[in-house]
């Protein structure tokens, strides 16, 4: 005889296996491709809020109707004819086979579904984005300015970033005491967060002051016993600047000449910092430069994305085993930014993104521990 929890077991590991179980066979096969479909739907029409909710639904009441049918399909008290597949070890394999298929096969193809889904792991993107906020994600490269964009960490070519698109393929973009100029107009904005130094009337914060700024106690640094360093946007710097518990605050800038060591492109011929930054062109696709030592320094790490082999000699560059004095670029190239401007890990640091590692942009909210923002637009 055949238990009917254990049809509706089967049917949560794998899809269709309790039905297959109660020797329903052709229905476990159906049921299995059916939750394969049903689950790719949300990946290709969920483009806003409303049609994920459909989606999510449509998911979840197939998964319920699987583990019913799991254990009603299952017949209490009948003795069923053995047969050659009925073998636990053969339930077993089919279950780690769905493991492996799913692991190896399906969830890499999703990067390549109209739409994905993402964990913001870092605070690089507040106060757009905060910690843990969950976001789908359009898989486009048609890229414009202020989009928030995921792509592949130029530096290690496997971790996804998320990141707001700054500068386009032919802009010269200049950053003065944390402002963005674009070919020499100032950009307007979007809400940021910036670095602030905060001198307290005590030792220890003021637990009331961070709840109602809404920052937690690990959300800051501290320099001595009363001082210490928070990242805040403008709407939670005025209220520090009105408490009575702050007896000094003031933002934390860096020196305009003063380079800083870890800013790309990392060389002396460039005193940049992340406040005072540029200006630097942005290549596309078909400009052509003249290659001196200053331009080597600002786009050899563009040219190397986009070649073979790169080796610098004391006269210019090899290319691909041959001496060049200009180089045309192949790809369009993105400057990014977080939000949060002194603390994330952008182009300031690591240069250019090559359009090749765009993935997608940000559309909107699916879930966030502050539940007013979920089906909120990503701006």
């Amino acid at each position: 005889m055949k238990k009917k929890w254990l049809g509706l077991v089967l049917n949560i590991l794998v899809p269709g296996l309790g039905n297959f179980y109660s020797r329903k066979v052709s229905k476990g096969a159906l049921l299995y491709v059916l939750a394969l479909l049903v689950s790719f739907t949300g990946r290709n029409i969920a483009y806003n809020f409303f049609l994920f909710l459909f989606s999510l639904t449509l998911v979840v009441s197939y998964y319920l109707y699987l583990i019913v049918s799991g254990y009603t399909d299952v017949q209490r008290d009948k003795v069923y004819e053995k047969m050659n597949y009925d073998k636990w070890y053969i339930y077993v394999f089919i279950v780690i086979l769905h493991g492996t298929l799913i692991n190896s096969f399906i969830l890499e193809k999703l990067d390549r579904l109209p739409i994905n889904l993402m964990v913001i792991p870092t605070p690089q993107m507040e106060p757009a984005l905060m910690v843990g906020d969950k976001v789908a994600v359009s898989n486009t490269k048609l890229i414009e300015r202020k989009d928030v964009t995921v792509f592949l960490y130029p530096e290690d070519l496997k971790t996804y970033y998320i990141q707001r698109c700054i500068g386009l393929p032919g802009d010269s973009l200049e950053i003065k005491n944390s402002n963005v100029f674009i070919n020499g107009e100032k950009l307007e904005d979007v809400p940021i967060k910036l670095r602030y130094y905060a001198t307290m009337d005590g030792s220890e914060i003021n637990s009331e002051l961070l709840k109602k700024c809404g920052i937690g106690m690990s959300e800051n640094y501290r320099l001595s016993s009363d001082t210490y360093i928070f990242f805040l946007d403008e709407m939670q710097a005025e209220v520090f600047r009105d408490s009575e518990f702050i007896k000094k605050f003031h933002p934390a800038f860096s020196v305009e000449g003063e380079a800083e060591k870890r800013i790309y492109p990392k060389s002396e011929k460039y005193k940049w910092n992340v406040d005072f930054y540029g200006p630097i062109y942005i290549p596309k696709k078909g400009d052509k430069i003249s290659l001196t030592d200053k331009t080597i320094d600002l786009y050899l790490r563009c040219i190397e994305l986009e070649n073979d082999s790169v080796k610098r000699t004391g006269s210019g560059l090899l290319v691909n085993g041959g001496p060049i004095v200009s180089y045309e670029f192949k790809e369009n190239y993105f400057f990014m930014m977080g939000d949060n401007r002194h603390n994330s890990l952008d182009s300031r640091y690591w240069g250019l993104l090559p359009e090749k590692l765009v993935k997608g942009k940000a559309m909107y909210l699916y879930w966030s521990k502050a539940l007013d923002r979920i089906g909120q637009r990503v701006n």
